[in-house]
């Protein structure tokens, strides 16, 4: 979706129709109104499938599940002594599962964690794509200073490989809280019941990553959509901000 940012303000770069727009609209509400506009496309996308599995935890999987499966679930959910009912040759692994499964609130709780980690993730990364887009005038200049915005997405997704061994590990704790990785290393972390304080620092922390990225992205936006011509640096960006 990030790119979906970029690559737009690409081609209306290269067509001069922001040299139009900007006569009657600031950079900066240009900039915002299309990441916006494009977060709620990603937002809207992420709630219809949240809908879908909690429909179908709610009433799809009960309805198809054994009722033998079905009535130990239940007993799960209702407190009782699993090692009693493992004693009884009850598959206590399976049903733990599936009562996690079925645990409407539960899933409901995790995907609305998950919509609100995506959108902030976005707004972050979105911000950047934004203006490398500015700064450049085609995607195959933007290469070069995309790599380096994909590479904290790539780490994340390395790490999540360890969250199945040990979620409370140094190094996946100090990612889940980081700005550039938590919003997917947090979210995988959140089913194996991490206190709730975690959660919240990484939101804070996230979301004022934001608010400083969208400044930056501004600085640079407000001055790389009149440059034409000239493939810039990541020392040409720096020099943008401090102008």
């Amino acid at each position: 979706y990030g790119s979906i940012v970029m690559q737009s303000i690409i081609e209306e770069k290269s067509s001069r129709i922001l040299e139009v727009l900007v006569s009657s609209v600031r950079p900066f509400d240009m900039m915002m109104g299309k990441i916006l506009g494009v977060a709620a496309v990603a937002a809207t996308q992420i709630a219809i499938w949240g809908v879908l599995i909690v429909a179908i935890s709610a009433l799809l999987i009960p309805a198809i599940m054994p009722d033998d499966i079905l009535a130990s679930v239940e007993a799960v959910k209702g407190g009782a002594d699993v090692m009693a009912m493992a004693s009884n040759g009850v598959d206590i692994e399976m049903v733990t599962a599936m009562a996690s499964i079925t645990n409407t609130g539960y899933i409901a709780e995790i995907i609305a964690l998950l919509l609100i980690f995506m959108v902030g993730g976005f707004l972050l990364y979105a911000a950047m794509y934004a203006a490398v887009g500015a700064s450049v005038d085609s995607a195959q200049d933007a290469q070069q200073l995309t790599t380096v915005i994909t590479l904290p997405i790539i780490v994340a997704f390395v790490v999540t490989m360890i969250i199945m061994k040990d979620p409370n590990s140094p190094i996946v704790f100090w990612c889940s809280l980081i700005p550039f990785t938590s919003p997917i290393v947090m979210v995988a972390r959140i089913p194996s019941g991490i206190p709730m304080w975690e959660i919240a620092t990484s939101l804070v922390l996230l979301y004022a990553t934001f608010v400083v990225c969208v400044w930056g992205a501004a600085k640079i936006y407000k001055i790389g959509i009149f440059m034409h011509g000239a493939k810039p640096k990541l020392k040409d960006l720096w020099r943008w901000l401090r102008y």
